[in-house]
This record gives structure tokens, C-alpha cells and sequence, in this order.
């Protein structure tokens, strides 16, 4: 019975291992590898200061922290909420723009500005709390499946008035306030609004240009074509037709709201 058992065990373990290497996009697998180490890494060294984003890091010129911050979580909670919701919103993101694209982004203005914004706040409140965790990522990517960047997810909700949309997009990271009531509502509210702005494609020039993401994938093809589940340029304009990266163009979001 136990040895049963022990099977079934393994085989499903094996089975949402290859779920997990071959099915999911690139970018997507690499974050939550990245978060699962680091969490275990954490339970024996004290690396939330190191990685966390604080105004006493940038002080000391830890530049790194504006992109390390999502990676590292204070708790047993917030790391299984933040995994969660990276399988859940990360995938179809990364279908949508590419792998490139993607990295670009999720380290650069959707990241480093909130970032920017939380450590504006904590200078003025005299704050030298340490902001860790994949929240700000987490409410961007719901504010954008809200404004219909993803139409076909939840099509009776998107039935809903835009403003009705936007407005449960800056509530949401409200709703997390009776967990955490501190500081972090500004890099989460900054989050949302950025990404408002974005889907209706007014950051456009913070987009890397199609041309030359078709020339590194070009470049590096030999290598690119043996990695399991690299989302290209191409394919990223296949999946979403009309989306936020047309083949005639590869580079512009002008089509906005879907």
C-alpha cells in the first residue's frame, strides 16, 4: 500500500515537473525558480536587507535592490501568495509581449518606477522600512487583464464600464491594507497606475523596439532555439494578432486596450 502510494507520489510529482519545465514560458519559470531558492536561502541567511528595497540601501548605493526586491518575501505567506500569483498572471503576459520583452519590462518601468515612488515616500516619512515581495508585479498584471489587455480571461467582468475597471484596479491594492498597513500602499498604488497608463499605450517609449529584439534573437539563435519555451518576437505577435506588438511594427503597443 505504501509503496502504491509512494508511486502515485512520484509519478505526480514527475508529471507537474515536466508541467512545470515544459509548458510554462521561460521568464515565467526562471522568476519562480529564483523566488523558491532565494526563500529557501532565506530560512539560513538574512539576505531580506541585502535584496530588499529600503532608502538605506540606496544610501549605500545598492542599486541592485530596484530589481532584486520581487524576488525575496518576509514570510511563509506572502512567498506562497506570490508564487501563486506569478503562475497564474506571469504566463499569458510573457505569450502576449515575448520573452525579451517581458524581462525588459518586469525589470525596468513596471519595476523601477513604484520602486522609485516607495523610496520618494519613505524619505519624506522619514522610513527606513525594508519593501520585499512580488505585490507590485502581482497588481500590475491585474490592473492590465482588468483594462482588457486580456479580453478573452473574464469576459462577463470585462463587460463591465472601463471606469468600473479602473477603479477596482486602484482599489485592489486597498483591499491589502488590513495585512499591511504601511508604506507599501505607494509602491502598489503606483504600480496599478503605471500599468493603467501603459494599457492605454501612452509609456510606449519605455517598450524595447521590435527591430532590435528580432536582431538579438537573430543573433543568438542557435542558443535561443535550445532553450525549452522561449517566447520570441514572432511568436509573442502570433499569439496575440492584433495585440501590443504587431508584426508590421514588432515594437509599438498602439493598439492599447483590446
Amino acid at each position: 500500500m505504501a509503496i502504491e502510494l509512494g508511486e502515485r507520489i512520484s509519478t505526480s510529482v514527475g508529471f507537474l515537473a515536466e508541467l512545470f519545465l515544459m509548458k510554462i514560458p521561460l521568464f515565467t519559470v526562471i522568476v519562480a525558480l529564483l523566488t523558491i531558492i532565494l526563500g529557501i536561502v532565506n530560512i539560513f541567511l538574512p539576505i531580506v536587507d541585502f535584496f530588499g528595497l529600503s532608502w538605506h540601501n540606496l544610501i549605500n548605493i545598492r542599486l541592485h535592490t530596484l530589481n532584486t526586491y520581487p524576488l525575496v518575501h518576509h514570510g511563509v505567506i506572502s512567498f506562497i501568495l506570490g508564487l501563486l500569483g506569478i503562475f497564474l498572471l506571469m504566463p499569458r503576459f510573457e505569450r502576449r509581449y515575448g520573452t525579451l520583452c517581458t524581462i525588459a519590462m518586469f525589470f525596468g518601468f513596471l519595476e523601477v518606477i513604484p520602486a522609485i515612488a516607495y523610496l520618494i515616500a519613505c524619505y519624506v516619512a522619514e522610513s527606513d522600512d525594508v519593501y520585499v515581495g512580488i505585490g507590485g508585479w502581482v497588481y500590475s498584471l491585474l490592473a492590465m487583464y482588468l483594462l482588457n489587455l486580456f479580453g478573452d480571461l473574464h469576459p462577463k467582468l470585462l463587460n463591465l464600464p472601463q471606469v468600473v475597471r479602473m477603479a477596482l484596479a486602484l482599489v485592489a491594492p486597498v483591499l491589502g491594507l488590513p495585512l499591511d498597513f504601511s508604506i507599501t500602499i505607494v509602491l502598489h498604488l503606483t504600480a496599478v497606475v503605471i500599468s493603467i497608463i501603459f494599457s492605454f499605450a501612452y509609456m510606449d517609449f519605455f517598450l524595447p523596439r521590435g527591430g532590435f529584439l528580432v536582431w538579438v534573437e537573430t543573433k543568438f539563435s542557435k542558443i535561443i532555439d535550445a532553450i525549452p519555451n522561449y517566447i520570441s518576437v514572432t511568436e509573442a505577435a502570433y499569439y496575440q494578432a492584433d495585440g501590443a506588438i504587431p508584426i508590421q511594427d514588432l515594437g509599438s503597443n498602439s493598439s492599447g486596450i483590446v
